[in-house]
């Protein structure tokens, strides 16, 4: 391609995204949850949330919890873009809320956690994670969806005598089988990021650094001593089910189940619910 007709695809791209603009904006409305949204969520369920931030360093997190801070805690981390109330449904839960400390938590440079201010590094982000894992009893189950999917199997790695277990959904820790959408790049483009919504300008950051940082895992993940269940469906077309092989390779066998949901796409967290909260109490510690 000679040098006029990439510059010609960069204004037609340009001019393409600014005309979706209206769209972007509108679609990222249901990004961040304000807290007053949280708490009315909850009207009439028996439910009361708890909603709280903490620090670490320069980073302030929100998060949500419900259950009784004497039971074992659940984890929530969500995928991009997105924020904790991805989750809300299982916080609300009336056979999870009697079982277990159910926590989620804005990940960092979403939802009310630093929005726009991104941290490419799946490590950090688990790092920034981890004083969540002080919740509830005994050792956390860890939830990922999507890109909140290696974030917590960083988190069990790197904190292996703090975590119970791991269910990861449709998680994308595959670098030889990630995804990168051509608008990724203009969007990112300083000319053209500052008019984009922030949270596409996160996911951005964080899926044109999702490579680098998933070939930093490769020779962490045959270390995980925890149960991992990774869940998968054949028609995601965001994150390839080939993930699912990939994690079958790579997590050693007596840790490892593989759930091939038949007939599932992405968006497992919100189409297979009962599935995954099966799941989740099976992981859940046993009453003595």
């Amino acid at each position: 391609m000679t040098r006029r007709a990439r510059r010609r695809r960069r204004r037609v791209l340009i001019v393409v995204l600014f005309l979706a603009m209206p769209a972007l904006m509108s679609s990222c409305l249901t990004f961040r949850m304000s807290n007053q949204k949280v708490q009315e969520h909850f009207v009439g369920t028996g439910i009361t949330p708890q909603i709280a931030t903490y620090s670490v360093g320069n980073r302030t997190l929100r998060y949500a919890a419900t259950g009784a801070d004497t039971l074992p805690a659940v984890i929530f981390v969500h995928g991009a873009p997105g924020g904790l109330d991805a989750f809300i449904d299982y916080l609300s839960d009336s056979t999870l809320v009697p079982l277990a400390r159910l926590v989620s938590v804005d990940r960092p440079g979403y939802g009310f956690s630093g929005l726009g201010n991104w941290e490419t590094s799946i490590q950090e982000q688990a790092r920034l994670i981890a004083p969540l894992l002080q919740q509830g009893r005994g050792k956390p189950i860890l939830v990922g969806h999507s890109l909140g999917g290696p974030i917590v199997a960083r988190m069990a790695m790197d904190y292996p005598d703090q975590v119970g277990g791991i269910i990861m959904l449709a998680p994308a820790i595959d670098p030889q089988n990630e995804k990168i959408w051509l608008a990724s790049y203009p969007t990112h483009w300083r000319l053209v990021r500052w008019a984009v919504p922030k949270p596409i300008r996160v996911t951005n950051a964080e899926k044109l650094s999702h490579v680098k940082e998933l070939k930093k895992m490769l020779p962490l993940w045959q270390n995980l001593k925890v149960p991992v269940v990774h869940l998968h469906g054949p028609k995601d077309w965001i994150v390839p089910p080939a993930n699912l092989d990939f994690a079958q390779r790579m997590v050693p066998p007596a840790v490892f189940t593989k759930v091939d949901l038949a007939g599932a796409s992405h968006f497992i967290p919100w189409t297979h619910k009962d599935t995954v909260v099966a799941h989740i109490k099976a992981l859940l510690p046993k009453k003595e």
